[in-house]
């Protein structure tokens, strides 16, 4: 058995299950799922028939991070539902070698195929590209953003940054950001550098504090401050944090500390006031980043 027929056989089923899932909730039926994954309308309701929960089950006893699994299928998704097909075959492809890049699959290799060698190395040489998950997670994201109508209005003066962490995330350097200012230039969002890893210092930095706290929080956006925002936000069940003003970034990094370790809950939203040369920002968490842009646009819908 070659590795990719591991990979087509007990993979790529259980993605496929994953993000019929996932395009179903996002309001696709079962003909036009069918049409964007390439297969049978009868094969999408049998994926239907199994639960989200044990596709994600059955890619985590392979050795697979369910985390990663979940991140790469959101992505995946927008892929498919803003018909980019050449970016989901790209991203899709990336991911399956970088499972074999990886090793994950070697020790179910040598239990269903005896005649593999021991000593194996045959996918660490084939497959040396490998995207980040967490990189692409942040462009995505900002892809999405680049659409809306309204997305202009809730960038701020300095501009944003979209950021996403690894759960392992210790500094800065581990979280996937933009390395320039997302701006707005007229009514268009641009981006002045690429998502990479470290791209982001302060709005990682905040992220990093929440998360301390909060580990299943994982992403952030900066956005325009704005009361009427503020009140959106509130309206649709959202919870919003106020904090400043400052008159220092240490200062604020230590009110952020000071009020993140005294919530019971995870934040939604904080609301930073700001401060002297310090410009007012809402700081808008979830557990991904396009799912923190999906808040953040609660503004201006």
């Amino acid at each position: 058995m070659l590795p990719h027929d591991l990979v087509s056989e007990l993979v790529i089923p259980e993605l496929r299950g994953l993000l019929a899932h996932k395009l179903s909730e996002k309001g696709f039926g079962q003909l036009r799922i069918s049409k964007l994954l390439g297969i049978s309308q009868p094969m999408i309701s049998k994926y239907m028939s199994v639960s989200h929960t044990e596709y994600l089950k059955r890619l985590e006893e392979l050795g697979l991070d369910a985390d990663e699994v979940s991140r790469v299928v959101e992505i995946l998704v927008e892929k498919l539902a803003n018909n980019n097909q050449r970016e989901y075959l790209e991203l899709l492809s990336s991911f399956l070698n970088s499972i074999l890049r990886r090793g994950l699959l070697c020790e179910t290799h040598k239990r269903v195929s005896p005649t593999v060698p021991a000593n194996c190395d045959v996918c660490f040489k084939l497959f040396e590209e490998v995207r980040d998950p967490y990189v692409e997670e942040v462009r995505a994201a900002y892809e999405i953003l680049c659409l809306h109508p309204k997305a202009s209005e809730i960038i701020p003066e300095v501009g944003m940054n979209i950021v996403s962490a690894p759960p392992n995330a210790k500094s800065f350097r581990d979280v996937a950001g933009f390395s320039g200012r997302i701006v707005k230039s007229d009514n268009r969002v641009v981006a002045a550098g690429e998502p990479v890893k470290g791209g982001s210092k302060h709005t990682a930095n905040v992220l990093l504090k929440v998360m301390s706290r909060f580990p299943k929080v994982r992403s952030a956006i900066a956005i325009k401050y704005d009361e009427r925002c503020i009140n959106k936000l509130s309206s649709a069940n959202l919870k919003v944090v106020r904090t400043g003003p400052h008159k220092s970034i240490d200062e604020f990094f230590k009110s952020l500390e000071k009020v993140v370790s005294e919530l019971g809950e995870e934040p939604d939203v904080i609301a930073d006031a700001g401060g002297l040369g310090i410009e007012p920002v809402l700081y808008v968490f979830s557990t991904s980043a396009i799912k923190a842009l999906e808040k953040a646009l609660i503004c201006v819908e």
